[in-house]
């Protein structure tokens, strides 16, 4: 309602405060009976029927509920609240205690640091430390790389959009960026003994074992942090009841959604058995050659998140803000380009505590030395349109952060143009904060 509701004005408080300036009490007594009983009550009427029929008007452009949102977090590792039943971790193997490690990987961490800070960090070659075993120390070298197994899980939910036919919305990945994998690279008893890398995968030992001299880098790596996301991945397997399609060929399995919570949506996950995905009124149906099938995969998406105990991260999602101006746009499907307009887009998305929209600017593709930038966008897995990025013109988008020097600010302005690059495809956006 924020949208459309003026400045709130206290009538009642107003007329008392010019009251006081009579100085005659008794004409300020019957001015009082006078405008606060007689004047003060049909403002209140006309307020009340104001009110009435801009709820009417609101209530008209009703949005319709979007079950396919994503909200994510993090934790520490031992915290991970298996009862929750809203958030889940996004890759199921955190929560393995003994992991097959291969080519050397000897744990993940979490880097509370900017994009700057963060480039500088994966551009490190090595960082000394010691490994521990049987009570001995072993100077050794360590690398790090971005986790890519979280990417892959990002990657694997757009699939399951495009197999469901489903409009995608991009998803926040701030806290999936900041996670690197620690791989051992070198270590002196190693070349002692002339044991192989390779053969590092049947010893049983981690991060726990270590101590990795990250430099300048200390106060910002944080071990044992996971993340967690409202997505639950479950399997089903065929029913007795089935339906023959017309040309005999295929037969249509249905997943009911009727006993389900309407709030919350369902990707049936396509494979080599599944020809077509049809989402229907309570209920989807899976068209495929097979009568009978087994362990076919699908993602829960659920909307009422719950917090448990030390779940102190705060929620990044890509929910936009109800509004009247948006509910109207979506009702015409008209997007105005407006700044007036792209400024409510931009603030509509899960970015109010962190950014400001404060201008832009417009230039042609070389009037400004906008290189390509060195971190990709947060939908990276999509491939680029028919017309190239290098031949647009260019829409500076300038933020202005709300908490300085925070780690998240530049990952929300990431998260921001992935979004905005979807629904603009004439200019190449880019944003900066000032």
């Amino acid at each position: 309602m924020e949208g459309i509701q003026e400045y709130p004005f206290d009538y009642g408080r107003y007329i008392e405060e010019r009251l006081r300036e009579i100085p005659d009490l008794d004409e300020r007594r019957f001015a009082k009976i006078a405008l606060l009983e007689g004047l003060g009550k049909t403002i209140q009427c006309m307020e009340e029927k104001y009110g009435q029929l801009q709820r009417r008007i609101y209530e008209e452009f009703q949005l319709q509920g979007n079950r396919y949102e994503t909200v994510m977090t993090i934790i520490e590792r031992q915290y991970y609240d298996p009862t929750n039943g809203t958030l889940y971790p996004v890759d199921p193997q955190d929560l393995d205690d003994v992991k097959e490690r291969k080519n050397g990987l000897m744990g993940t961490v979490f880097l509370k640091m900017g994009q700057e800070d963060s480039r500088r960090f994966r551009e490190e070659e090595t960082f000394s430390g010691i490994v521990c075993r049987m009570e001995r120390r072993y100077p050794a070298v360590f690398r790090v790389r971005p986790a890519e197994r979280y990417q892959k899980r990002v990657e694997e939910l757009y699939q399951a959009f495009q197999d469901n036919q489903l409009p995608w919305s991009t998803v926040n990945t701030a806290y999936l960026d900041q996670f690197y994998d620690v791989f051992l690279a070198d270590m002196e008893e190693d070349r002692k003994t002339g044991q192989r890398e390779e053969s590092r995968t049947l010893e049983v030992f981690g991060l726990e074992d270590c101590e990795i001299q990250f430099g300048d880098y200390s106060d910002f790596v944080c071990y044992g942090r996971i993340p967690l996301w409202n997505m639950e991945q479950t399997s089903f397997e065929s029913t007795n009841f089935m339906m023959p399609c017309v040309d005999g060929m295929y037969y249509e399995h249905v997943f009911a959604l009727d006993q389900r919570k309407e709030t919350d949506g369902y990707l049936i996950q396509g494979n080599e058995d599944i020809v077509e995905i049809r989402h229907e009124k309570d209920r989807i149906v899976v068209k495929s050659p097979k009568d009978t099938f087994d362990n076919w995969k699908v993602f829960h998406m659920i909307q009422e998140i719950k917090m448990s105990l030390d779940y102190t991260e705060p929620l990044l999602s890509n929910r936009k803000r109800d509004s009247f101006f948006r509910r109207m746009a979506e009702d015409s499907r008209v997007s105005l380009m407006t700044w007036a307009d792209l400024s409510r887009r931009i603030l509509e998305m899960d970015v109010r505590e962190y950014l400001d929209v404060v201008g832009y600017e417009i230039s042609e593709p070389f009037d400004r030395n906008f290189e390509r930038d060195e971190t990709s966008g947060m939908n990276w897995f999509i491939p680029e349109t028919l017309f190239p990025m290098e031949g647009r013109r260019v829409l500076l988008l300038k933020f202005q952060a709300k908490k300085p020097e925070h780690y998240l600010n530049d990952s929300m302005v990431r998260f921001v143009i992935s979004q905005l690059q979807m629904e603009i495809g004439e200019y190449r956006c880019v944003g900066v904060l000032v």
